[in-house]
């Protein structure tokens, strides 16, 4: 009889885009949200069950708020759900597994079954699973080895893992929670369900090839931005045979990265506005920005209220100024009016004296040490412009 069943990870339950703006607050509630879509897959296509590859949550210490709503997601589910712990929430003392007002209320969930321990479990229909939960956040061991060989075609054989394949992204030798490439192969498995990469493997990678499949995160968090925001639905017409997976768009969120700018000018700025005026569906956008360069104090005020604007605007706007330098002329400072003392250091920084001139001594140290460093007279500039009220 087929098997059919829904892959997911890396739910990162509790993430929450703290620099994106007014919609801060309430981003943390997106990734339940795709959760529920998965449920709604899940039942439209009578999946036998559902596995979740770890990271279920973002940290293994989620505040009572995240444990309490994970708790009322799971109780929802439409069919078994399978779980093992991640990087981010390893199954060791003192994590949220263990954590008595989360797993006690586990336990009373028949429909969901946290996978704690390498050992087969028995799923529906006629499944052996072979889960291979994170125990500690770096570990040099690969968590598959424990799976003993197998041969395809008696019944169906799914592994359970979260980590880097070899040769994926990384998962090289001496990596940390590495996964053999040839795990599936070895173990005679049907299929490997993996999590820790939140992008989904696309049919002609290598892994696949390999019976290897990433999910990926069902809602992006602020650094994907390549097939993330998918859950897997698979199939499999008899032992042995090879699956059949095909990605299911389940979050709603685009990330568009807009990389580093330097601006030198105000036209730079207009082109960049511009440019970003033409992206589509900013409502349901995060944009990532960073802005770089020397900048007069009035492109810096330009600058940020370019920022607050996008953040309006924008889904979420995660616009980082940090790299701005500003660069304050003597028209600048002259707004400030400045007191007599304030305006004699001024003509100190901008051209720094000898040493010797203010000791009015022949062999005085000489003030040297910063004054032919351009770039350090520029922060100074900039730093007593910000003290002075700029």
């Amino acid at each position: 009889m087929p098997l059919s069943f829904v892959h997911t990870a890396d739910w990162h339950l509790g993430h929450t885009f703290w620099r994106i703006g007014r919609n801060a607050t309430q981003s943390a509630q997106w990734r339940f949200d795709a959760v529920r879509r998965i449920w709604q897959l899940a039942a439209d296509e009578k999946a036998a069950f559902i596995v979740v590859a770890g990271d279920v949550f973002d940290t293994d210490t989620p505040s009572e708020s995240v444990r309490r709503q994970a708790i009322e997601l799971l109780a929802d589910a439409p069919a078994p759900v399978y779980l093992i712990s991640g990087n981010h929430d390893p199954a060791a003392e003192g994590s949220v597994w263990f954590h008595p007002d989360f797993s006690d209320q586990l336990k009373k969930l028949c429909n969901v079954h946290p996978t704690l321990e390498s050992a087969p479990v028995e799923a529906e229909g006629d499944c052996l699973l072979f889960p291979c939960p994170v125990t500690r956040k770096y570990a040099r061991a690969d968590a598959t080895e424990w799976i003993p060989r197998g041969h395809r075609g008696e019944r169906f054989r799914v592994g359970l893992a979260h980590g880097g394949w070899r040769g994926y992204f990384g998962g090289d030798e001496g990596d940390l929670n590495c996964i053999s490439s040839d795990c599936a192969g070895r173990a005679g498995l049907d299929y490997l369900a993996l999590g820790d990469y939140h992008g989904f493997t696309p049919a002609d990678h290598a892994a696949a090839k390999a019976r290897s499949f990433y999910a990926g995160t069902p809602e992006l968090t602020s650094r994907d931005s390549v097939r993330a925001g998918h859950a897997l639905l698979v199939s499999l017409e008899n032992p042995g045979d090879a699956p059949q997976v095909v990605p299911h768009k389940v979050g709603k969120i685009a990330l568009h990265d807009a990389g580093a700018r330097r601006l030198s000018s105000g036209d730079e700025l207009d082109a960049l506005s511009e440019e970003l005026s033409r992206i589509e569906a900013p409502g349901e956008t995060i944009l990532k920005l960073k802005l770089e360069g020397q900048v007069t104090p009035p492109l810096q005020k330009a600058a940020q209220s370019l920022a607050a604007t996008l953040r309006e605007e924008w889904l979420g706007a995660d616009v980082d100024l940090s790299r701005l330098r500003v660069l304050p002329s003597k028209s600048d400072f002259e707004t400030l009016k400045l007191e007599p003392l304030e305006d004699a250091v001024l003509d100190l920084l901008q051209s720094p004296l000898q040493m010797s001139e203010l000791a009015n001594g022949k062999d005085a140290p000489r003030l040297s040490d910063w004054s032919g460093d351009e770039a350090a007279r520029a922060e100074a500039m900039a730093l007593y412009f910000r003290v002075l009220g700029g």
